[in-house]
């Protein structure tokens, strides 16, 4: 038996952005050029396909020993209407200091794709020892909710607060075989979790963290289609995919399958 898979040509352009990012002082200057590189992008694809990019702004404030400390973390959204597909150049960065405030000034090139309409509706949950809540602290409970609005198939990984740490595939399982999940149309699934039949372990994950606050990345894959994960050099399924590559994969994927989306969520781990 023969499955054959067609897909129809979908037009690409080329784009280019740039972006002027006034870095607050709680941000490293690593983290402020890729602020700044995501922002320039989402400036070129706004100007391509005629819409607005998204910006998420996390910002918590707490006390400390009597004095308020302000948290402050600026994420490219990914609801846009256009997708990065590739760069065609390397990305230009300029740091400056404007009264004595660190501005990066980025300019991109790269190769982008507009969203198409058709995308299936998700309904996702981060759930913070069972409830609805993107906030943890030190060694609370970690799972998921999601229920599709067509049936398909879905992956979902972890970045650290770095751009470059590795990715970390949470599902599928390891016991499951590198292929991504399927998921019925209607049916609210609880992944990560003991509700889950096939999980394959008694303990549900914990996040810790040695930092007194950390941000890290979940981000889901759905696609209609079946894809395979990311394959070591033997081809063999890993769970720890180096950053570079997990990119890369989910390039060539987003370009050759237009019915993939990419959902990031953003989580905050406190120690205290």
């Amino acid at each position: 038996m023969v499955f054959a898979l067609v897909c129809h040509a979908q037009k690409t352009v080329n784009v280019s952005g740039e972006y002027r990012y006034v870095v607050p002082e709680n941000v490293s200057i690593t983290d402020a050029k890729n602020i700044a590189i995501d922002k320039a992008k989402n400036e070129a694809m706004a100007k391509e396909f005629g819409t607005l990019v998204s910006q998420t702004n996390t910002s918590t404030i707490k006390t400390v020993d009597g004095k308020v400390e302000t948290d402050f973390m600026s994420i490219g959204g990914t609801e846009s209407k256009g997708i990065w597909l590739a760069d065609t150049k390397e990305p230009e960065i300029n740091i400056l200091y404007e009264n004595g405030v660190m501005v990066v000034e980025a300019k991109v090139w790269g190769k982008a794709r507009e969203i198409k309409n058709s995308e299936t509706d998700l309904d996702i949950k981060i759930l913070c020892n069972g409830i609805e809540s993107e906030s943890f602290k030190n060694n609370d409970k970690f799972s998921i909710d999601l229920k599709s609005a067509s049936k398909g198939y879905v992956a979902i990984f972890l970045r650290g607060d770095n751009i470059e740490d590795p990715i970390y595939c949470l599902l599928p399982y390891e016991n499951e075989n590198g292929e991504a999940r399927a998921v019925k149309n209607g049916t609210k699934y609880t992944f990560l979790s003991k509700k889950d039949p096939i999980y394959p372990v008694p303990e549900e994950i914990i996040l810790t963290t040695n930092k007194t606050l950390e941000y890290n990345a979940i981000i889901i894959v759905f696609s209609k289609n079946q894809f395979t994960l990311p394959l070591s050099e033997m081809g063999e399924y890993v769970l720890e995919i180096p950053a570079e590559k997990f990119q890369k994969w989910l390039r060539k994927n987003r370009v050759n399958d237009e019915t993939m989306q990419v959902v990031e969520k953003t989580i905050e781990i406190r120690k205290k």
